[in-house]
């Protein structure tokens, strides 16, 4: 005995939904949801942070504009940028002896990772889970208004 199963999609749905441009709908999940993982980034280091020098490295947190990459998937990057204000004297181990930078973005590795000396403090995962809910469903939003995929 065989069986079927047949599913019928509304026609003027699937023309709306196939002939929209997924590159305005891609940039716009981005621009509107790369703001709430910036903002949890930044608490999450908060949290993590063990003395008041990082703080510099929480305020240089920044996200890009969405661009597509060449294998045409849609990113969105936010990261800690630019250099500590806090130098770090490689020869004596010394803080603020002015010898050369130390960029953000090592300083936030070590932070997460840890280094010798000093134990890790996980900040990358704790922020991505916390607001991973809130981007989905501000993507998942932006689809159906786009695409008017909640109509019917």
């Amino acid at each position: 005995m065989a069986s079927g199963f047949e599913l019928e999609i509304p026609q003027d749905f699937l023309e709306k939904l196939l002939d929209h441009p997924f590159e305005d709908v891609a940039k716009k999940a981005l621009e509107a949801t790369a703001p709430t993982l910036e903002a949890a980034i930044k608490a999450s280091m908060r949290s993590a942070v063990k003395h008041a020098g990082d703080s510099e490295m929480i305020n240089s947190v920044r996200r890009n504009k969405p661009q597509q990459t060449c294998t045409d998937a849609w990113i969105v990057n936010v990261y800690p940028s630019g250099y500590s204000k806090n130098f770090f004297n490689r020869e004596t181990g010394g803080r603020h002896t002015r010898k050369y930078p130390v960029s953000n973005a090592l300083k936030a590795i070590w932070l997460n990772y840890g280094r010798s000396g000093q134990a890790k403090s996980p900040w990358l995962e704790p922020a991505v889970t916390s607001c991973q809910g809130a981007i989905m469903d501000n993507m998942q939003k932006i689809w159906e208004e786009e695409t008017g995929a909640n109509e019917y």
